[in-house]
């Protein structure tokens, strides 16, 4: 087996039992609502902090790791391992990644025989999660440092995601869209589809009114001339339990029991611009 720690940060919104089983490393964004600071998974819950953003009456922010932590986290588990590899949110969303550069170049400085590789995932959520857990695969199968890293790159590629949000509210607060596009939206009742392309999550498609909304996202899906229909392959991720649930037993319904590969709920760095009641299906496509 490689002697490789596997890093990912919340934005990944790694299932916890898979991050214990695989013994994934991750670390915290902050999340701020005015002058209070929180760390989801620590000082709140995914679910409690949708409580204060439905409540909050101003523009929730996040923020990066703090530095200290990240150099203290990744000396530790450098000189804990013979490569630690971090995979992290985007680097076009997030300074996470360019500051990890700078955290790494010191830790080298005290100890030069870290190897720390610092990998932009380009994605965000179950994008990360899923090819992080078959990065630890890929070690448990003594793979070498690079070919576990081109096997998280290619596995990031591998899928597109179809993120349907319920309201356009939380998107014009953090001026993803205009006041004018959320206020025409809400009015006729427009359900925007997104997707995350180019490092950033982009508009894909629309839909509108609220009856059978999820067989609407799966029919878009099997209209999508990229899906894999013949090996299909799904990531859930919502920030409402009872649509999650449903989107995975439509999904079976369709393509059989095993399609589901992943499972979560979305954690503070997406939830911020999705609210509550989101949900995407992130579907295999063809390579």
């Amino acid at each position: 087996m490689t002697d490789v720690k596997i890093v990912v940060d919340n934005s990944a919104d790694m299932p916890p039992e898979l991050a214990e089983k695989y013994d994934i490393g991750i670390v915290n964004f902050l999340s701020i609502f005015g002058d209070k600071t929180y760390i989801s998974g620590v000082n709140m819950t995914n679910q409690e902090f949708f409580d204060m953003l439905e409540s909050y009456d101003g523009v929730p922010t996040t923020s990066q790791t703090p530095y200290v932590e990240l150099y203290d986290y990744f000396l530790k588990e450098a000189r804990a391992h013979k490569t630690v590899i971090y995979f992290t949110i985007s680097a076009k969303a997030s300074g996470q990644n360019n500051t990890m550069h700078m955290v790494r170049d010191e830790i080298l400085e005290e100890y030069p025989q870290a190897d720390i590789r610092i990998v932009d995932s380009e994605k965000f959520s179950l994008y990360i999660a899923n090819a992080a857990v078959n990065a630890c695969e890929a070690a448990k199968q003594d793979k070498s440092v690079d070919e576990i890293i081109e096997g998280f790159k290619r596995d990031v590629k591998a899928f597109r995601c179809y993120l349907l949000v319920d309201t356009f509210k939380y998107l014009e607060k953090g001026g993803r869209v205009s006041k004018a596009t959320a206020f025409v939206g809400n009015l006729l009742d427009i359900k925007p589809i997104l997707t995350i392309e180019h490092g950033l999550v982009e508009a894909m498609d629309k839909l509108r009114g609220k009856k059978k909304i999820i067989e609407k996202v799966i029919d878009k899906i099997k209209d999508d001339p990229d899906f894999d229909s013949e090996n299909p392959e799904f990531l859930v991720v919502q920030s409402n339990d009872e649509t999650g649930q449903k989107a995975c037993k439509k999904l079976k319904e369709e393509f059989g029991e095993n399609c589901i590969r992943m499972y979560s709920e979305f954690g503070p760095i997406v939830g911020t611009h999705v609210g509550r009641n989101a949900f995407a299906i992130i579907c295999k496509i063809k390579n």
